[in-house]
């Protein structure tokens, strides 16, 4: 069972660095077998058809890095700037962990192109689970707002979503922005939305609630 399970992960392994080098479409099962040290059927065995392989490679893995990125301590006592920004940082890093920038493009347009597939629903699904990941983190610190009036957990989170999401469909559109160019925007923005949004007894030295974990 394990050597299955290995040879799975390496056959994941090589197609998504095949998929990024000459394109998903360029891409053939022979391609990836050959890469492998492995046959074409047995491929098809584990995975079935290309698509699936894309799919297992994209789907599975942000569902690792999101159970892994749950399970790591709380920073408390900083700036809150500063932990949001590691927040967004994180979630770019462990997304190219997954696959490169050529791959996540193509599975952008495989979405848009391919409405009520499979793809796509699981494609909504993996944005919905990132936006609980970030909602989850949210509500773990005793925010406080500029305004007094009690946070809006779904409201924040969405908005810290697309604040991301608009960065990174820009990083991964440009093959020449360097990961520490796209962090340094990234920090910016967890700059301007703290200072838009946060109390200042909040923004500056931002806690957990008492139940919460803290490193």
């Amino acid at each position: 069972m394990r050597k299955k399970a290995k040879r799975r992960q390496t056959i994941l392994h090589i197609a998504g660095q095949l998929f990024n080098q000459n394109g998903f479409d360029a891409t053939t099962m022979a391609d990836i077998a050959a890469a492998a040290d492995i046959s074409p059927p047995t491929v098809f065995n584990y995975f079935g058809s290309k698509d699936n392989i894309l799919s297992a490679l994209l789907f599975e893995g942000t569902a690792r890095e999101r159970i892994q990125h749950l399970a790591q301590p709380r920073q408390t006592g900083l700036p809150f700037a500063n932990i949001l920004g590691d927040l967004f940082c994180e979630i770019t890093e462990n997304t190219m962990r997954i696959a490169g920038k050529r791959v996540w493009r193509y599975a952008e347009s495989a979405n848009i192109r391919r409405p009520n597939s499979e793809f796509q629903r699981e494609f909504a699904a993996s944005d919905r689970e990132l936006l609980r990941l970030i909602r989850i983190y949210l509500t773990d610190y005793e925010i406080k707002l500029h305004t007094g009036a009690p946070p809006d957990y779904d409201f924040l989170a969405q908005l810290m979503y697309d604040r991301w999401s608009a960065r990174y469909f820009d990083f991964i559109k440009d093959d020449d922005m360097a990961l520490e160019d796209h962090f340094a925007l990234l920090r910016e923005d967890a700059q301007s939305l703290v200072a838009l949004l946060f109390d200042e007894s909040f923004a500056e030295t931002a806690s957990l609630k008492p139940a919460e974990r803290a490193i």
